[in-house]
């Protein structure tokens, strides 16, 4: 017996107040494109048969979009006619004429909405009916159909899921084969691990790739403000969520601190404030975690340019892998003096000298 697949019913635009409607097609028109300028007139009535006005600049010129919105259970040639008509009355036609309706439309009236059109100078139009609406809504905007239609939670639900179901699966295989079980066992003395927790990797050194670089190995330019999709950095510990690195091994960096424990972490080596003396100023290490969700996948033993694991992954928090970056001070594993972290809570910007 064959089993029934599960299917949605259709998105019933009818079933929306009308000007309910036409913000649906304000949203999904605001989005299609970077509008020069767009006014939305259909609430606020005598529109002229133009329920949002649109200008698009196009190679230094100016083309001007009139949308009409149409929230109707069926159309008839009669109401496409009345359409057109309203336009045509404005003082100057549009560049492109762009009807939105809540229903289907079959093609002999597509094809007159285009001649009637033409007719009447307006040589560039275009329809969406309830199909459309509907195909651009679940491929494109699916935050609008939680917001229009209450749909979207599952999906949302389904998507946490994975993402839960993914990250377990990262964490076992990061315990399995990022730590180095063998020299756990073999190793005396188990607190060196609590003053220095990188020592349990198979590797100091990572290197971080984002899934969507292809540029590596190439060491091109980043753009002021980004980091670069790979590099390579320490690793530093585990945590709850993911794996933590210490991101600023080769050159650290600086905190100034205030008796009341108000800090800030500066990056200007000829930041004056590190010469006042109200500011203690104490060698910080940068400590970047990445969830391990958005760990991808991983290789242990690298490949020809570099024999360091690769961890690729995601960069989707403003273009960086990381869900956190704190700091932490230098402790002294040779004396057992563990990193200490300094207070969130305190973190401060300090007046500039």
């Amino acid at each position: 017996m064959t089993r029934p697949t599960r299917t949605t019913n259709r998105l019933h635009f009818a079933d929306l107040d009308p000007l309910r409607f036409e913000d649906l097609c304000l949203n999904l028109v605001t989005r299609l494109d970077k509008w020069k300028e767009i006014n939305h007139f259909g609430r606020k009535g005598s529109d002229n048969g133009v329920d949002i006005f649109a200008v698009k600049r196009d190679n230094d010129i100016d083309q001007i979009w009139f949308i009409q919105c149409k929230r109707y259970l069926s159309i008839t040639k009669a109401d496409l006619t009345e359409i057109v008509d309203k336009v045509s009355v404005n003082p100057s036609v549009p560049d492109k004429l762009l009807v939105i309706v809540s229903c289907d439309v079959n093609r002999t009236l597509f094809q007159y909405l285009k001649d009637y059109s033409m007719e009447n100078g307006i040589s560039d139009t275009e329809l969406w009916t309830a199909s459309t609406l509907e195909a651009k809504l679940y491929k494109d905007y699916n935050d609008l159909l939680f917001v229009y239609f209450g749909l979207g939670v599952e999906n949302k639900t389904k998507d946490n899921v994975a993402r839960v179901k993914h990250a377990l699966r990262i964490e076992k295989r990061v315990a399995k084969e990022l730590i180095d079980h063998k020299y756990i066992k073999e190793t005396n003395n188990l607190n060196l691990f609590l003053y220095n927790p990188s020592a349990r990797f198979i590797s100091s050194k990572v290197f971080i790739r984002s899934v969507d670089d292809t540029s590596y190995p190439s060491c091109e330019e980043t753009p002021s403000g980004q980091i670069s999709p790979w590099f390579k950095t320490l690793f530093y510990d585990t945590y709850h969520n993911g794996i933590e690195f210490w991101l600023d091994a080769g050159v650290g960096s600086t905190v100034i601190i205030d008796k009341d424990g108000n800090w800030e972490p500066i990056s200007d080596y000829n930041d004056k404030r590190k010469e006042n003396p109200k500011y203690r100023t104490i060698r910080a290490k940068a400590i970047g975690r990445i969830p391990y969700y958005n760990i991808v996948d991983f290789k242990t033993d690298g490949d020809e340019y570099a024999s360091e694991p690769h961890l690729f992954c995601k960069f989707d928090n403003e273009g960086m892998p990381y869900e956190e970056i704190y700091y932490k001070s230098y402790g002294d594993p040779n004396n057992e003096i563990a990193d200490w972290e300094f207070d969130r809570k305190k973190r401060t910007t300090f007046p500039k000298e």
